[in-house]
């Protein structure tokens, strides 16, 4: 359902959950220029607004609704950036008034966006300079974990694009370069210039909510976002050596493919990546680290919208080559089709089973919703997914793990 142009409402009909859930997102372009204002933006909403300026008042307004809930994150796709507003409150089956609790949320949500805690075109200074210091101790946390800083140096070495290398909370100078005012014109462009698609999960009035958001005063945009990044294949594999003060080294490597979210090779690279290092069973983890007992950990995920796998391990430093060698060695082994159908069938079948459980997670359907609506005929239903996952071959895993070619790789080296 259009708002106005650029803004959108998503309604997913459900009386399963105890709780009924809205979710407001917010899409731009990633960049370093507006990525750390939309995080401290999005940090400040989640704490005070002008009709409760403190965080106190804030919370207790919020428990007063018997225990809602309003959480801010950010996160990224492709080359998109968002910011959400989660809100969760119970359901008015449960209550003896009906939509009280709904509007009252909205009621709050309104004041949120319309008036958050700000004057003279900048977040009151207070209040922004504690969030801005809790968005760096928060940053200097993630840096001194060793994996999240590993997954960063991959990034900055495997990709092309420099907005690609940089978190999607972007960094600590970022931030600090960030003033009450520049955070706040920053919040302005994402009301005034974002796509915004605004998702309902439970039991809702839709006529009743599209008149109360109608009230909000949505003007028409037009976003352009790409979901989908693609870079050329390089014929130089970009390493780096790193040391740090760790009780382990980690082995981080960056593969490129070609694959495309909807495409005939995205259901059968899932499969792929189940079979290498997604499941307990996997041949990175019965290979490496139980036969061989050279990883703590390793597994392997791939990201759809950029055009990458990534295989992490935590090891000993000493065994850095057994190791490189050994995933080597899986990767080739799969191009060859070394693996049985029995290999195959178990990985198709907890695909499925995580697919399945996964659909009992508001968070999934919410998400569902959103890749329909922005992907259109390449995102397929449930039912059709899983079809389409059956029918995978052992010569489309071969296909598939033939167009994997080692970009990057990152080892940080411990004690």
């Amino acid at each position: 359902m259009e708002l106005v142009k650029g803004v959108n409402l998503h309604f997913i009909k459900s009386n399963k959950f105890k709780t009924n859930r809205i979710k407001v997102r917010f899409s731009a372009p990633l960049s370093s220029e507006t990525v750390a204002g939309r995080v401290l933006a999005a940090s400040m909403l989640s704490t005070a607004n002008q009709l409760y300026p403190s965080a106190q008042t804030f919370r207790e307004k919020l428990a007063s609704l018997y225990g809602a809930s309003y959480t801010t994150s950010v996160s990224r796709r492709g080359l998109v950036h968002y910011v959400d507003i989660d809100l969760s409150f119970v359901r008015d089956t449960f209550l003896s008034k009906k939509n009280v609790i709904t509007n009252e949320m909205v009621d709050f949500l309104r004041v949120s966006l319309l008036a958050p805690l700000a004057e003279a075109g900048a977040f009151e200074q207070v209040t922004y300079d504690i969030e801005k210091k809790n968005v760096i101790a928060d940053l200097e946390a993630e840096i001194e974990n060793h994996f999240y800083h590993a997954h960063q140096e991959l990034n900055r070495l495997f990709f092309q694009k420099e907005e690609l290398k940089i978190s999607r909370f972007g960094s600590v100078n970022l931030v600090k370069k960030e003033t009450a005012e520049s955070s706040y014109a920053i919040f302005q462009q994402m009301l005034q210039q974002d796509q915004i698609d605004i998702f309902f999960v439970g039991e809702f009035n839709e006529l009743g909510m599209k008149e109360k958001f109608s009230k909000f005063g949505f003007q028409s945009r037009t976003r352009e976002l790409q979901l989908h990044y693609q870079q050329s294949f390089s014929n130089v594999t970009r390493e780096q050596l790193e040391r740090r003060d760790s009780n382990q080294s980690i082995l981080e490597l960056g593969y490129d493919f070609q694959s495309v979210y909807g495409d005939e090779n995205h259901l059968p690279l899932i499969v792929l990546n189940g079979l290498l290092g997604g499941f307990a069973h996997s041949k990175l983890f019965v290979t490496i680290r139980e036969k061989e007992s050279l990883a703590y950990t390793i597994s392997s995920n791939f990201d759809i919208f950029t055009g990458m796998l990534r295989i992490y391990a935590g090891i000993d430093g000493q065994n850095r080559m057994k190791v490189l060698a050994l995933i080597s060695k899986q990767i080739q082994g799969l191009k060859r089709g070394n693996f049985l159908e029995q290999e195959l069938e178990q990985t198709k079948k907890m695909v499925k089973n995580a697919a399945l459980l996964a659909q009992d997670r508001q968070s999934t359907l919410l998400e569902r919703a959103y890749l329909s609506s922005v992907l259109g005929k390449k995102f397929l239903s449930l039912n059709e997914w899983l079809a389409a996952l059956d029918s995978v071959t052992k010569e489309d895993i071969i296909r598939v793990a033939k167009e994997l070619h080692l970009q990057a790789i990152y080892f940080m080296e411990g004690k």
